[in-house]
């Protein structure tokens, strides 16, 4: 879509009022469900970003999806603790237009973390990566709900076998993994945790960092369940973002950023569930890339494999 004339037919700049005067300052980023656009003003020189949603979304459910979003947004311009480090992006509007919704937002500086610790020596990355779990651990304080839950790991182990079993099980060591997964999951069931409200798809690829300030994306911000089912995934990018190094200096690497993280969000909880919940999603990964055909089983066996390895060996060390 023509995102310059969707604004200079409906977005107001916020600062001068001038309606008709939106310049595009950069190629637009295309991601799987959405495109990011950056623009300016012309007339005051205002920066804003605007995020078509897309994809597999369109018409009446595109247009919820960027609504739902500029109202959580919102709610969180109000709850989370906003400061000269941490915050969250600020809304400024949606639109519908054209079947398209668009979230429009103030221009945020900063890369996204996924690239911005490849430019890091190893103590940069442990300040970055302890930043982002103190930012997770305010997102969960923003809103704490005091009803208690389970991990479900049922119906984890249920979705993983309907979804993934078959290739996970053709491999011997895939398939054992996930029966070590299916043989933990009664104990991970037998406790309790505190719910908050989670993020939902917390990755470093949606923390923005300038070097200084730490800015959360994408954050439905819907579901209440336990704080690890961020961590957990978060973790896990981490290493399959990490990079490309022998695999001792890779490794060495990941501990100190996974130490440095989880020392910035304070108390998860028993390890045995973090390591539970984090191999459930390692499998999953392996699952969806088999099913996508040899060279994308090659490259998850290149890059997955060690970690589901790993994650096995940690889990029943753990217990």
């Amino acid at each position: 879509m023509n995102i310059t004339q969707a604004l200079n037919s409906r977005f107001v700049c916020t600062r001068c009022h001038d309606l008709h005067g939106w310049i595009r300052t950069r190629r637009p980023a295309v991601r799987q469900n959405s495109s990011i656009h950056w623009l300016r003003c012309g007339h005051c020189g205002e920066q804003i970003v605007a995020k078509v949603i897309g994809g597999m979304y369109s018409g009446e459910t595109a247009r919820r999806r960027a609504r739902r979003e500029y109202e959580s947004l919102c709610e969180l311009q109000s709850k989370f603790p906003q400061d000269e480090r941490y915050g969250t992006l600020v809304p400024l509007g949606h639109l519908e237009y054209a079947g398209h919704g668009i979230l429009i937002t103030r221009f945020t500086s900063g890369d996204d973390l996924g690239h911005y610790l490849r430019t890091l020596g190893a103590a940069g990355m442990r300040a970055a990566c302890r930043s982002s779990g103190v930012w997770l651990k305010k997102l969960h304080e923003s809103d704490v709900r005091s009803q208690q839950k389970y991990l479900g790991a049922a119906d984890k182990i249920s979705f993983l076998a309907d979804t993934y079993g078959a290739v996970l099980r053709r491999d011997p060591k895939t398939g054992a993994a996930f029966e070590l997964l299916v043989r933990e999951s009664p104990k991970i069931d037998a406790v309790a945790v505190i719910a908050v409200r989670q993020h939902g798809d917390f990755k470093p690829d949606n923390i923005l960092c300038d070097g200084t300030r730490y800015v959360g994306l994408d954050i439905p911000w819907q579901y209440t369940g336990a704080a690890i089912y961020d961590v957990a995934p978060f973790l896990n990018h981490l290493w399959l973002e990490g990079r490309v190094a022998t695999a001792s200096r890779r490794l060495r690497l990941y501990d100190l950023a996974e130490s440095a993280f989880l020392s910035g969000y304070g108390d998860i909880g028993k390890m045995h569930a973090l390591r539970w919940v984090q191999l459930y999603f390692a499998l999953c990964y392996m699952g969806a890339c088999r099913k996508r055909g040899r060279l994308v089983t090659g490259y998850a066996r290149w890059k997955g494999w060690p970690m589901v390895r790993r994650l096995a060996a940690q889990l029943e060390a753990a217990d």
